[in-house]
């Protein structure tokens, strides 16, 4: 797995990645990842060119659209520390909706959620080591012992459900029990240049890390849905590398009842 692939950005595409209770709660805004009709001749003009337009604000995570507010009713939570300086520490429920942000402390080492509802939760921990560390839960086979052609499918799914961003990585896929579905944990990098609506540059790239769905039909995969977990700009350095993943089985299938788990000091791989 982890296989990077590079795309040529032709044209703009409609955003589809966002799940489907976001996409009702919330109106597309037009910033990097999502387009509108609204857009005049020279837009498409810079677009074919290599050149995206921005909004006026700065494209760091909309943190409303993408993580989900602690729920103050709840007394659940996770809290422990780490040997390596994060840039976020995300608590995602299995069932993909809803993603939480941890407050980071001891020098971005230690990390602590609250308000969590009752469930199961995987951590992902986003390192500034630029490793991800994750303990995601996608299945039961990995997606390598399908076919060839099937993974290339998969990887023209990835690719062409977002054309603004330059490359992507498949870090992990894997595929359920009953052969139904797969679930793949995706990086993506805008490592070109970016405008905002007045002209003004940007001098900045973009990275996302998203988690997404795909239902079996027939002979191929088709992607039924995304869920962004992380999304900011970083300073212009080439090449742009992607993040390594190392997948952590300990972060993974985390339950929360009704009190904060605290699981101490965690020995992440060092590799």
């Amino acid at each position: 797995m982890g296989k990077e692939m590079k795309t040529n950005v032709q044209r703009p595409t409609f955003n589809v990645q966002r799940s489907k209770r976001e996409a009702i709660r919330k109106p597309p805004r037009f910033c990097v990842d999502h387009w509108t009709l609204n857009v005049g001749r020279w837009t498409f003009a810079l677009i074919s060119a290599g050149v995206s337009l921005l909004a006026p604000d700065s494209c760091r995570a909309d943190v409303q659209r993408i993580y989900t507010a602690p729920d103050a009713s709840a007394p659940g939570g996770i809290e422990g520390k780490v040997e390596v300086a994060l840039i976020y520490a995300l608590a995602i429920n299995q069932d993909r909706v809803r993603v939480y942000q941890a407050a980071l402390s001891d020098g971005d080492r230690g990390f602590k959620f609250r308000g969590l509802p009752t469930g199961k939760y995987d951590l992902v921990f986003l390192a500034k080591n630029k490793v991800a560390y994750e303990g995601l839960v996608l299945g039961e086979t990995d997606f390598s012992k399908q076919p060839p052609a099937s993974f290339k499918n998969l990887e023209d799914r990835v690719e062409k459900s977002d054309k603004f961003f330059s490359r992507y990585k498949i870090h992990r896929a894997m595929v359920d029990a009953e052969g139904e579905h797969a679930f793949a944990f995706v990086e993506r990098l805008r490592d070109k240049d970016i405008l905002k609506q007045s002209g003004e540059h940007l001098n900045q790239y973009l990275r996302r890390f998203e988690v997404i769905t795909f239902q079996r039909a027939t002979d191929t995969w088709q992607l039924r849905e995304a869920r962004h977990i992380y999304r900011e700009p970083e300073p212009i350095y080439d090449p742009m590398p992607f993040f390594k993943d190392r997948y952590v089985p300990e972060l993974g299938n985390i339950r929360i009842v009704d009190s904060v788990k605290n699981l101490g000091a965690i020995k992440l791989p060092t590799d």
